[in-house]
């Protein structure tokens, strides 16, 4: 699967840490992570909705539903990033979201999955919206708009199968 612009880590290996938040390159890579979350959970939504055909025409749709959302995220993240001076492609990022979920044989194991990634990516929107708040509120509102969109994606996996996010990550 090809996610340019992104510089992808070899496989196996992990991407180099994130660095302190509070210089404007810990805010980039931080914004480069999301948006690389963003575009793997687009190509994730299209990629399932056509190949778990056990998966309920209603969750189909849903899936479908969520991507012009998740562009959006993405679209405005690579926007702000632009903006502050950030590169996409400055530093490797892991396409473990996208392994993980391209590997899972059933659409309730994919659901439950990405909604688990959903939430863990909203847990830190909200981390980040608190720090910048003050400091930046224009990167501060795009990730609150995002966190807020995200409690519809992770209640997919609760409406079709039961998994809330106190059920702990898959």
């Amino acid at each position: 699967m090809e996610f340019s612009p992104f510089k992808i880590t070899p496989e196996g290996t992990r991407p180099p840490k994130p660095r302190k938040l509070g210089t404007a390159a810990g805010l980039g890579d931080r914004m480069r992570t999301a948006a690389f979350a963003e575009l793997q959970a687009i190509t994730a939504f299209d990629w399932a909705a056509t190949t778990y055909a056990d998966a309920p025409p209603a969750l189909r749709r849903a899936w479908r539903d969520q991507i012009p959302e998740e562009q959006l995220h993405y679209d405005l993240i690579v926007g702000r990033m632009a903006e502050l001076g950030f590169d996409l492609a400055e530093r490797p990022v892991s396409r473990g979201l996208w392994d993980s979920l391209s590997v899972c044989t059933t659409a309730e194991e994919f659901c439950i999955k990405i909604a688990g990634a959903e939430e863990r990516g909203r847990q830190a929107a909200l981390r980040l919206i608190d720090f910048l708040a003050a400091t930046d509120p224009n990167t501060a509102a795009i990730f609150r708009r995002i966190a807020a969109d995200e409690v519809a994606h992770v209640a997919l996996a609760e409406t079709h199968f039961g998994w809330k996010p106190e059920k702990g990550n898959p």
